[in-house]
């Protein structure tokens, strides 16, 4: 564990290569100077009654509601810990203009991918030409924030670069041939150095130290130095316990050093187990506020001072866009919560952890389910198969079964007995609530898929599904692309939680959304919003694998590709959230373990471990799974 950050050297994260860093000796100030960028001709090509603007060197686009879709280069630095970046500038060069025959093709709007709420018609592209400026206004933003980078604390400095503006009312492109970015910066005056006591902190209401004991124990025998603190040790030092918690989490990176932190204990509103922290990114009149775990995240802001997510002391944090200013948003340690709601659910979340550590076996394979999430855009994309489809480009070598709407694959007994014959992660890309995961078959936005069943009368992946779930020995990891499958303030048995604290069975982590998701009709699925987060974190989990990691470079990732201009981006971002250990590593246990299998209906299931002898004790539940199964089939 490396606690000490060096200052003499400027390590750089570039998003198409690595670039070169020049030091001006042992000044006070050090300039980094002549980063050249060199652009090539855009890419215009006419589609219905618009054009399309493309870019090779992009990296994203320009997506602001009503506003031209344009390409956007963006390149990422990483400074040593406390640098103050004092200025940034860029030239660009030589430009040239080209009229258009039709106008530039507008960013598509953020649409709810909620399974509870009526959906919005999508807004399909309307030529606007309100403007005479040039549009973007400015050829260049950058953005600066304090954050944690490969277990190192670091200040990032993302610079986008917009090679190419437009202006509406005359349909002109103009775009640039070359540019230089110049960075002046300070170092800190003293190397900033951490503790090294600690790699985890476990913070928990005091009635459950006894079941969370054993992990404690295990953690430090197997490499991992950790320690529980009960919350009711923690000093008033904030404007209220959760601004005490997070002050006690800033003493531990600094004291101990620790670099992850589990949060113990639910938080349903009115019976909050663990507190929470409301962020008050509204959607509409559907949602005022929402939990956001990455409260206690972001410790610091972009000067290393406290990040305290609450500008304007109204009592309201996050608060779009009041807040914005006090809120850095990049975690400064890997995060995840155990909503557990007992001391029997944290005993389950322990033997969980504590198991797949020990059994864990990569299989190399992956269930996915998706539909047609926006039924009615234009290009008839189905986006969740889309973005399911966009996932495995990030798993090379992995095996994919497709539950999809298009296909007729995507009932209820598909999807509990894929996941009871094992895979390393389960993808679903569609619509939730927060008891439910569903979506549209394509083109029909009046039927819901999966479909109900006799046992399981409603439709939707729901929360009581996952009771059937019988696959112990391999717990995957679930990512759901849905609104509020991980709000777990509105009650004890959110999807997202739920697979986490079945036992003898479900997921040993979930990552989801705590509040109103978004995501975009068609291909534009992928390209930002919920869609992009879902193809980063299994992108994440294949090279990093790394959990708590995972779940911070997703966030990273996000804040320095997009401009974060609507307030979708934001809520994309702070309501991102891992259910499970942050510290859990998705590779093989060092002593997997062989499946017991139990055929019903020539559909093998995993059973919790029991030998054979004790089989015939489970006679009338197998009765029960193979009445259920039939009626499945019959789906």
């Amino acid at each position: 564990m490396r606690k000490m950050i060096p200052f003499l050297v400027v390590g750089i994260l570039v998003l198409s290569g690595l670039g070169a860093v020049a030091l001006s000796g042992n000044e006070e100030e050090q300039i980094l100077v002549d980063e050249y960028f060199s652009f090539s001709q855009p890419l215009l090509s006419e589609k219905e009654e618009y054009t399309i603007v493309g870019l090779p060197e992009a990296t994203s686009n320009l997506m602001q509601s009503d506003k031209p879709y344009l390409p956007v280069v963006s390149k990422v630095y990483v400074f040593p810990f406390g640098t103050d970046i004092t200025d940034v500038d860029v030239s660009f060069g030589a430009f040239n203009e080209v009229s258009l025959e039709k106008p530039v093709m507008l960013s598509p709007e953020p649409q709810v991918v909620s399974n509870v709420l009526k959906q919005t018609a999508v807004k399909q592209n309307v030529v606007v030409q309100s403007e005479d400026s040039w549009y973007p206004t400015s050829s260049y933003s950058y953005r600066v924030g304090s954050g944690i980078n490969d277990g190192e604390h670091v200040v990032f400095l993302v610079v986008h670069l917009y090679p190419v503006r437009c202006k509406q009312t005359e349909n002109v492109v103009r775009y640039y041939e070359d540019a230089t970015v110049d960075i002046s910066y300070t170092l800190p005056a003293e190397t900033v150095s951490f503790g090294d006591a600690y790699d985890l902190l476990i913070l928990t209401p005091s009635q459950f130290t006894t079941q969370l004991q054993p992990l404690v124990t295990y953690k430090n025998d197997n490499g991992v130095p950790t320690t529980m603190v009960t919350l009711n040790t923690i000093p008033h030092v904030g404007a209220d316990v959760q601004e005490d918690i997070k002050y006690y989490i800033k003493n531990a990176i600094e004291t101990w050093g620790i670099n992850s932190v589990i949060l113990v204990g639910a938080g349903v509103e009115g019976e909050e187990i663990f507190p929470v922290r409301d962020a008050w990114i509204p959607s509409g009149s559907y949602e005022q506020y929402f939990p956001s775990d990455l409260y206690y995240a972001d410790i610091y802001n972009s000067g290393g001072g406290f990040s305290d997510w609450d500008f304007d002391n109204d009592g309201k944090y996050c608060e779009y866009p009041w807040d914005l200013l006090a809120a850095d948003l990049y975690p400064d340690v890997y995060l995840g919560r155990l909503a557990c709601n007992s001391a029997l659910e944290v005993t389950t979340a322990v033997n969980k952890i504590i198991e797949f550590k020990e059994h864990n076996m990569v299989i190399n394979k992956i269930v996915q389910l998706g539909g047609d999430t926006f039924t009615d855009d234009e290009e008839h994309i189905n986006e969740g198969e889309y973005a399911n489809t966009k996932v495995m480009t990030k798993l090379p070598g992995y095996t994919s079964t497709k539950l999809w709407g298009s296909l007729g694959t995507l009932t209820k007994g598909n999807i509990r007995s894929n996941i009871n014959n094992a895979v390393d992660f389960v993808d679903c890309s569609g619509h939730g609530s927060w008891g439910s995961w569903a979506t549209h078959p394509p083109i029909t936005e009046a039927v819901w898929l999966p479909s109900q069943t006799v046992s399981s009368p409603y439709d939707g992946f729901i929360y009581i599904d996952v009771d059937s779930f019988l696959n112990s020995k391999k717990l995957p990891v679930f990512v759901l692309n849905a609104c509020s499958t991980s709000k777990f303030s509105e009650s004890p048995n959110c999807l997202s939680w739920k697979v986490v604290s079945k036992s003898n069975g479900g997921g040993i982590a979930s990552f989801g959304a705590s509040g109103i998701g978004y995501g975009s009709y068609g291909t534009h699925e992928t390209e930002s919003l919920w869609g992009w987060m879902e193809v980063t974190l299994f992108e994440e989990m294949y090279n990093t694998k790394h959990l708590g990691a995972c779940w911070a470079n997703a966030i990273n990732g996000y804040l320095n590709n997009f401009l974060m201009l609507e307030d979708a981006d934001f809520k994309t971002v702070v309501e991102m959230t891992l259910l499970g250990d942050p510290t859990t590593v998705i590779e093989n246990g060092k002593d997997p373990q062989p499946y017991s299998y139990v055929q019903i209906n020539s559909q093998p299931f995993v059973l919790p471990g029991v030998q054979q002898s004790q089989q015939s004790l489970l006679a009338t539940r197998l009765s029960v799974l193979r009445q259920m199964q039939g009626q499945q089939n019959q789906n």
